[in-house]
């Protein structure tokens, strides 16, 4: 049955039901067995939503106009889900949550936008995800992301497939987040920046520039450290490119080459992943982060380089 339909189905007499049902009822009301939808009957849902099959919703969630909710989605106790935001199949929204609420922009006149939440992601406790605030435009969440408990996702930004946000984690507006980052706990990532696929950026860092794909970076004004090994390995890339990540992050951090120099040097390689970094410095519009200063310490202290 199409999304439609279910929607049209939900506007009569079974959709009453719900909203009447008695408190003594089961946890969850069994609205069809076809469609098997799961609607706690204190569930505020506005009648436009449409739902796919096994939706549940749970108690005092609010869901607003023009939703659409996939297959197999789960919305816990007490969250919000704004006006025009799309859920994937399979997502699930955990309590407390707020998604595609109003953006936090002193210059949105209230126009409409919308919010979508990719396949399979998954929402934790007190999440925020805000709808953009440009007319008609998205804020974006990829498939397969664990947003961790109190993380931020502001309004227009773009998540990629695969990100974890870590506990407490927030991204400003129009932020851009490659996929497979890691963003450690309570790190913050500034408005306009770009983080790259498969970056991690360690607890409590907070992004001010650009940080380049396949980089390891921490800080309170985030510098890079390295190549994400651990994360490179983890995500497949073979010993031999992650060979070729390195040769390119000590061209670009290590010589005396200036960073455009670098950049078109990169652009020279067969390797897609190169190239790939090549492409984020040159288009970055912030500038990326700095690396990592590197100090002799005098020999009499018995320090090491750090």
């Amino acid at each position: 049955m199409s999304g439609r339909a279910l929607s049209l189905l939900l506007r009569g007499e079974i959709w009453n039901l719900v909203k009447q049902a008695s408190a003594d009822r089961s946890i969850f009301v069994r609205i069809n067995e076809e469609l098997r939808l799961s609607i706690h009957p204190t569930a505020v849902v506005h009648e436009s939503v449409q739902l796919g099959l096994e939706v549940e919703i749970g108690p005092y969630s609010v869901i607003e106009e023009g939703v659409l909710i996939g297959d197999h989605c789960r919305i816990g106790a007490h969250a919000f889900v704004g006006p025009h935001t799309t859920l994937g199949k399979g997502v699930e929204i955990h309590m407390n949550a707020v998604v595609g609420h109003e953006p936090q922009d002193l210059a949105w006149a209230r126009e409409p936008s919308s919010c979508e939440i990719g396949e399979g992601s998954i929402l934790r406790e007190f999440v925020t995800v805000h709808r953009a605030s440009r007319p008609g435009g998205v804020t974006r969440i990829g498939s397969s992301c664990l947003l961790m408990v109190g993380s931020h996702v502001a309004h227009d930004c773009e998540v990629g497939d695969g990100v974890i946000m870590a506990n407490h984690c927030s991204l400003a507006g129009h932020v851009t987040v490659g996929a497979g980052a890691f963003l450690s706990a309570n790190s913050l990532v500034h408005q306009f920046c770009r983080i790259g696929r498969l970056v991690m950026l360690g607890g409590a860092a907070v992004a001010v520039q650009d940080i380049p794909p396949f980089m390891l970076s921490t800080g309170d004004r985030a510098v890079v450290r390295g190549v994400n090994v651990i994360g490179l390995r983890r995500s497949g890339i073979s010993s031999d490119i992650r060979r070729a990540i390195q040769d390119a992050h000590r061209l670009i951090y290590r010589s005396s080459k200036t960073i455009p120099e670098s950049a078109q040097l990169l652009h020279q390689s067969e390797i897609a992943e190169v190239q790939e970094m090549a492409s984020f410095i040159g288009e970055s519009a912030r500038g990326i982060a700095a690396g990592a200063v590197t100090v002799q310490l005098p020999s009499n202290s018995g320090g090491e380089k750090t």
